[in-house]
């Protein structure tokens, strides 16, 4: 997978992604949440002597993957070193590669190496222990199936006209199964397991490595798996901002992200424009949903008595129940202070029919922009935390849009401020 080549100019994009990494770790473990970062190593690494005579390591992609891993633990990040047992096992596994023939995932004899490595891991390590002992333990067993089937071939989909036909590629399945039913209470609900996984397509229910997980844990695993198209990024804070996440932290968090995309922050100038962001406003937003607790600015926000707040009587209320609305309504806001970097909106919202609300912030000697935001777009109330950082003086005002919706809620309308040292 040529996406895989990278060389010493891609220094200084890994480490940004280091950096975010390392950030966003303050802030989690600040929230009681434990990260522990899972990187799957590049293929070309793992299997190099299978590469042909014109594409060769260098010395860069070779040591690549260590150096990430010790700059990530050197800054007190919890790290899941795969390639060490990955280059063993390539050469030594009797159940087959760990990766498959033709397609760039792991097979499930990888994900299954991989959910031991992990477990091996969280018992070498306190930290992780100790927040894994706080969960829920259940029965899972695995069992290993004789019968073959095609899967995987995303390599071949790559291959220009005209290229060889190759059979598809047999492989032996893994499948986990509870030993017990789930338990619901009399409202249908399960406690939550407090173990999640996010990740890319290795971590996709297809793989099995997060049934590798739930085995080698004994526990259920919340897991979300995003494509490449979005990547780890996006993939991140779409899973921060979902009610999974906003209603029962998680004791544990496992990132799962491919080696290869940490050459891609989250700027990166070829990534598909609808997930390009700029990294610190990715890093504000981010850090914004996981706080816990809103620690007040010393801005405060009010209504404008115009738009959807026009029959408001109460310019400084923080609530908003609107009927359907359109794409020329509008909410405005003013603050009494200029916004700074580290302050953000937080509040609960309706937006049923919505999937995206626009915030466009103005103010004195400082440029207006837009700010999308991903919402959920049902009849239910939804977290919505919004930073808004500009490269000036700061905004004073924002135009909420909500376009076109049965119903345009907004509840507890605040602004909050961020942990000091986030930037520094």
């Amino acid at each position: 997978y040529r996406y895989e080549l990278s060389d010493v100019k891609s220094v200084e994009s890994v480490n940004i992604s280091l950096d975010l990494i390392q950030r966003l770790n303050k802030v989690l473990f600040a929230n009681n949440i434990n990260m522990a970062v899972i990187m799957v190593p590049l293929k070309m690494r793992i299997y190099s002597e299978h590469l042909p005579d014109s594409i060769k390591l260098d010395d860069y992609m070779a040591g690549s993957y260590d150096r990430m891993i010790k700059v990530l633990k050197g800054a007190g990040v919890n790290t899941v070193d795969l390639n060490t047992p990955f280059m063993k096992a390539s050469r030594q596994s009797d159940d087959g590669p760990i990766y498959f023939r033709l397609d760039s995932h792991w097979s499930p004899t990888g994900a299954m190496l991989a959910a031991n490595v992990v477990k091996a891991e969280i018992g070498a390590n306190p930290v992780l222990k100790k927040a894994l002992d706080a969960t829920i333990e259940e029965g899972f067993n695995v069992n290993y199936g004789k019968r073959k089937r095609s899967i995987g071939r995303d390599l071949i989909n790559l291959l220009p006209p005209g290229s060889p036909i190759f059979s598809p590629e047999q492989v032996a399945q893994v499948s986990i199964s509870r030993v017990r039913p789930l338990n619901f209470d009399l409202l249908g609900n399960r406690p939550p397991s407090g173990l999640a996984l996010l990740g890319s397509s290795y971590s996709k229910d297809w793989t099995g490595f997060a049934d590798g997980l739930r085995y080698e844990l004994q526990r259920d695993v919340f897991s979300m798996g995003v494509g490449a198209d979005q990547g780890s990024w996006v993939g991140l804070e779409s899973y921060l901002r979902d009610d999974v996440f906003q209603k029962n932290f998680p004791k544990l968090l496992f990132w799962e992200i491919p080696e290869r995309d940490m050459r891609a922050p989250p700027s990166y100038e070829f990534r598909d424009p609808r997930y390009r962001i700029a990294d610190t406003e990715w890093l504000l937003r981010v850090s914004a949903w996981v706080q816990s607790t809103c620690k007040p600015s010393i801005a405060s926000v009010k209504m404008a008595k115009s738009g959807l707040a026009a029959k408001t009587s109460d310019l400084k209320a923080s609530n908003l129940s609107a009927g359907p609305t359109t794409d020329s309504d509008y909410l405005e806001l003013s603050f009494d202070k200029p916004l700074e970097r580290l302050d953000y909106l937080s509040a609960t919202a309706v937006t049923a029919g919505s999937k995206t609300l626009v915030f466009e912030a103005s103010g004195s000697d400082v440029k207006t922009k837009r700010f999308t935001v991903n919402v959920a777009g049902d009849e239910f109330a939804h977290a919505l935390r919004v930073p808004l950082p500009s490269n000036g003086a700061g905004y004073t005002k924002v135009k909420i849009l909500p376009g076109i919706t049965n119903k345009f809620e907004l509840h507890n309308l605040e602004v909050c401020r961020q942990p000091e040292g986030l930037l520094q």
